[in-house]
């Protein structure tokens, strides 16, 4: 999955914990954050610091690969990227 925006992340954390069948109250356990902070963050309504990120991805099993990429300005698949 190619991750351009924080809003790519929330999807796929939400989709990814509820692959594995765990409630936000569950995951909230196992990241020592709220059941309220789960929910707020995957309905966008806090934005949540790179350590809990990581911490949930590797909780959930998830592998992070970084690789350099080509921009090219006139590719409409990068308009309105956060990064």
């Amino acid at each position: 999955m190619h991750i351009r925006s924080v809003d790519n992340v929330r999807r796929f954390l939400r989709e990814e914990r509820k692959r594995r069948g765990l409630t936000q109250g569950q995951l909230a356990d196992l990241t020592a954050t709220s059941q309220k902070w789960v929910s707020d963050f995957e309905r966008g309504r806090v934005d949540p610091p790179m350590s809990i990120v990581l911490k949930v991805l590797v909780l959930l099993g998830v592998t992070i690969a970084f690789s350099p990429a080509t921009i090219s300005t006139s590719d409409p698949a990068d308009a309105g990227s956060e990064f």
